[in-house]
């Protein structure tokens, strides 16, 4: 068995201040999971509230559903956290990436992986994939 618990960073707190998710935009939160145990998405805003919050379970890939929110006009930086209901904490790799035309980007993308046994595990890192999308245009 493989110890990955180096590898990423803890699935608890997941800042995106490095990349934040501008004002009056619309956010997706989407994934799907290939785990036995149930994983588990949450999104909270600068002050601590669960604005969106994906799960759920399957050996295939399942879809964990989507959830939706519009950003408010100074909305400070999001914190994802992904977990599971196994005994082990939930390993993540993250990456960002955008689509911009001239100056103006239009969509932005967090795309995350997750391990949800490291120590020990596989350390496939296939156990939950997400994504935390926004789109500059509302309405």
């Amino acid at each position: 068995m493989a110890d990955c618990t180096n590898v990423g960073q803890p699935g608890i707190n997941i800042s995106l201040v490095d990349n934040p998710i501008p004002g009056n935009v619309i956010v997706v939160l989407s994934g799907y999971t290939q785990s036995a145990l149930k994983q588990t998405v949450t999104v909270k805003d600068s002050g601590g509230n669960t604005v969106a919050t994906i799960s759920g379970t399957g050996t295939n890939p399942t879809s964990m559903g989507v959830s939706y929110f519009k950003s408010p006009a100074n909305p400070g930086p999001y914190t994802v956290s992904i977990t599971n209901s196994g005994s082990q904490a939930t390993r993540v790799i993250k990456s960002y990436s955008s689509l911009a035309f001239g100056t103006t980007t239009y969509l932005g993308t967090w795309q995350f992986i997750a391990e949800d046994s490291p120590s020990g595990g596989d350390c496939d890192f296939n156990d939950c994939t997400v994504y935390l999308s926004w789109n500059l245009k509302f309405g």
